[in-house]
């Protein structure tokens, strides 16, 4: 196995082990950590044969864990075309009016590989190791998800894969947004070193009947893998439930006889706040919560109630950003300012939603999220140039509150390093981003917007 050592760094380890080791080691065996200790216990002995990595100055973190993105979608960012068109807006009538009838729908196979392979290379640049995606582009199937998986692969990041089954269409079309994810899961398991892996994905309750999303369920537990699908975004979610099956859109979930902790919910933004968090609590499952995304549209989640319930709370993406900082920050900036309570969300919480909370979302708390001797070598590398000194009391406030995407200095991955000096190594990444930008010129004609 190669051996790799990083030395001379700040090592942000569990509170179990005191959290911080200010002067340490990391060694890799392969693709995963063999020991990490202080400098004073690394002998010449140990770094025989191994790849020395000096990192003076530097704060050995977690690779961070988005819990939902769609990263397909670095293809339809920056549209010369806002879909407001003047009228009155709600949400879910932008997603009919727009985002449905122009986007997704016109989704094809070459929008899903080029829009995920950059997204994913901006992610790793970013300092995110892991990434579950949900696949969109319903007139993209069948093909859809193992494109988006030989780009996640090709990338080198961690990705765990789903397809958003979808019941808007026709029956026909669930059923292969299904299959979709059956056959890729499968496929995925004859590949168990690999970093790609899948689970099944839904929409969400508006657009799937009962039967989908028992059927998706069903599949899901049959696998042994996830459930994973959006919740709550809007208003709207619960009004429609409401209005047909007379309950909000857990509890009817919750009678459907879905909920476990396979279950991983995206935004939760609009909940009942006195039933929802306990059911969550009492079925185990888990939230993936989406504070810039969320803050763009307007909406305004609470995940307090549920974090004190116990749920498991993580930090997704959902496309709107590269930066896990930013999140972090959003994530405590529109707690406190609804609660008016510094208090609330403090830095070693939210670095935690950011990272090991994203690992129990996605079942893989055994294997990544913290370091740890055992688990995955998924080791972000930070630049340390604090004016003031950096140490166990302030740590985590410089992690979360004042580095940002530019201190990301070096990436590894299954103990491969992928990023080294803030530059990606495995690939040409001018060469995809352009790609990716004539792909975007292309999707932009086909619904006749203006182009360059």
């Amino acid at each position: 196995m190669e051996m790799k050592i990083i030395v001379n760094a700040m090592i942000v380890v569990p509170e179990g082990n005191d959290g911080l080791i200010s002067n340490g080691f990391i060694r890799i065996d392969g693709n995963r950590i063999a020991e990490i200790d202080t400098m004073d216990k690394l002998t010449d002995q140990k770094k025989e044969n191994a790849e020395i990595i000096d990192a003076k100055g530097k704060i050995a973190i977690p690779g961070f864990i988005s819990t939902h993105s769609h990263l397909y979608s670095a293809v339809v960012r920056s549209l010369p075309y806002d879909g407001y068109d003047n009228v009155d807006f709600s949400f879910v009538s932008w997603m009919d009016r727009f985002w449905f009838k122009m986007l997704e729908d016109k989704v094809n196979l070459k929008d899903v590989y080029a829009g995920t392979l950059i997204n994913c290379i901006e992610n790793i640049k970013h300092g995110y190791t892991t990434t579950s995606d949900t696949c969109e582009g319903s007139y993209a199937l069948p093909g859809a998800l193992f494109e988006a998986g030989r780009a996640a692969e090709e990338s080198g990041i961690r990705g765990v894969m789903s397809f958003e089954t979808t019941g808007r269409i026709s029956e026909e079309n669930a059923a292969l947004g299904l299959k979709e994810n059956v056959d890729f899961v499968e496929k995925r398991r004859k590949h168990p070193d690999s970093r790609i892996s899948g689970v099944v994905g839904v929409h969400t309750t508006y657009t799937c009947s009962g039967d989908l999303i028992q059927r998706c369920a069903a599949e899901a537990s049959r696998l042994g893998v996830i459930l994973q699908m959006h919740l709550a975004d809007d208003r709207w979610h619960s009004f429609d439930s409401t209005r047909k099956y007379g309950k909000r859109c857990l509890k009817w979930l919750e009678d459907l006889g879905i909920l476990g902790p396979n279950c991983l919910f995206f935004h939760c933004s609009y909940m009942d706040i006195r039933q929802d968090p306990a059911i969550m609590k009492e079925h185990g499952c888990n939230i993936s919560h989406q504070p810039i995304s969320n803050a763009s549209f307007g909406f305004w989640p609470n995940m307090v109630p549920f974090i004190d319930a116990g749920v498991n709370v993580s930090i997704g993406t959902d496309g709107q950003t590269q930066s896990m900082f930013e999140n972090m920050r959003a994530c405590e900036m529109i707690h406190r300012i609804r609660y008016e309570n510094l208090s609330i969300l403090p830095d070693d919480y939210v670095f935690k939603m950011a990272t090991i909370n994203g690992a129990k979302s996605l079942h893989l708390e055994k294997e990544i999220g913290t370091l740890e001797a055992g688990k995955k070598a998924d080791i972000v590398l930070l630049k340390n140039d604090s004016p003031v000194p950096v140490f166990k009391k302030n740590i985590m406030n410089y992690v979360v509150t004042v580095a940002d995407s530019s201190h990301v200095d070096t990436v590894f991955i299954d103990g491969n390093k992928v990023v080294e000096g803030g530059t990606y190594l495995l690939m040409d990444e001018d060469e995809v981003r352009a790609k990716c930008q004539e792909q975007a010129v292309d999707f932009w004609k086909r619904n006749d917007w203006p182009t360059p």
